[in-house]
């Protein structure tokens, strides 16, 4: 627990030591806010094809650009906490430097999770026409089984791999593989899940007590002015514990890197 502990320290430190990319998050969620709502329907009013293609391309183009600066704050993240400084000039050169990279492991963890998925939905398609509830309700419990199974030993490990992509300068396959061995055991898998929960439960805290105090603000201003503000609060909170976090799971992938040496 010390070592979570120690490792969410270090996030909160990084964040508040690193205002200049904290700030460049803020404005690229708040961008992102703005123009969702700007998109959004009034109540009563439905929603045409376009504006439906129109939010569906947006949302595409978010995660795409969402990549660009994933790469660049991991890039200046490891630089902060292996050298104790970070240059922000060096922003753009590594969201271009790992954005291939990053798309490539986000594609082929969703296309093996989509497998997973289609594995678990088959063995219930084939018993689902015998109309047998004992029989179904085996292959459901296999199909939960074989997602759980999945996720603990193969997915949440998965998770550490855009660390080790960027700290180790390694490819795809290589950084998903570098990422499974140093969790092969049950025990850092559950520090792992410890710490997902710990930075969630953080999260959801502070989340909770701006979200009551800025929402108490906003009941007083006009609608339009109380949106802004409510979008702006959300996109600080976000671009900061998107810092934390990042700087967390950073800290904690070195940690057992060094554990397998």
């Amino acid at each position: 627990m010390s070592g979570i502990m120690e490792a969410v320290k270090k996030g909160f430190s990084v964040a508040s030591k690193s205002l200049g990319l904290v700030g460049i998050l803020i404005a690229f969620n708040l961008a992102g806010n703005l123009i969702s709502m700007s998109m959004a329907v009034t109540p009563g009013t439905e929603m045409t094809p376009q504006m439906t293609t129109g939010a569906m391309i947006f949302s595409v183009i978010f995660i795409l650009v969402s990549i660009f600066f994933q790469g660049a704050s991991l890039g200046l993240v490891r630089d902060y906490i292996k050298q104790g400084a970070m240059k922000l000039g060096g922003f753009t050169g590594y969201g271009m430097k790992y954005y291939l990279r990053l798309l490539g492991l986000g594609l082929v963890i969703i296309a093996l999770i989509a497998v997973v998925a289609l594995i678990a939905g088959v063995i219930i398609a084939v018993t689902a026409p015998l109309n047998n509830t004992v029989v179904t309700a085996i292959a459901v419990t296999i199909a939960i089984a074989i997602g759980v199974v999945a996720t603990v030993l193969y997915f949440i490990p998965l998770t550490l791999s855009p660390y080790a992509l960027v700290s180790d300068e390694a490819g795809v396959i290589v950084s998903m593989k570098k990422s499974l061995g140093i969790m092969k055991s049950v025990a850092k898998v559950a520090r792992l899940i410890l710490l997902y929960v710990v930075l969630i439960l953080i999260s959801l805290g502070i989340g909770f007590a701006v979200g009551f105090l800025v929402g108490l603000i906003a009941a007083v201003l006009p609608q339009a002015i109380g949106r802004v503000l409510m979008a702006t609060a959300t996109s600080v909170i976000n671009g900061y514990l998107g810092i934390v976090m990042t700087a967390a799971f950073m800290v904690f992938y070195f940690a057992v890197e060094k554990e397998r040496v």
